[in-house]
């Protein structure tokens, strides 16, 4: 029962954060610490950096 009940949750909070995407985005966006956190993350990402990196020296 334990197991059916956490993939119940994991299914509700999943289809939660998905509808909700934009607005958790946004919410996380105007916390300045944060948001250089996730900029360092992104431009970890290979294919992020040289996608923002291209469109730069357009």
């Amino acid at each position: 029962m334990n197991k059916w009940s956490y993939s119940l949750l994991a299914v509700a909070a999943g289809w939660l954060a998905y509808r909700y995407r934009y607005r958790m985005a946004d919410w996380a966006l105007r916390i300045p610490p944060l948001r250089k956190q996730l900029v360092r993350f992104a431009l970890n990402v290979p294919a992020v950096r040289n996608a923002v990196v291209s469109q730069m020296l357009r």
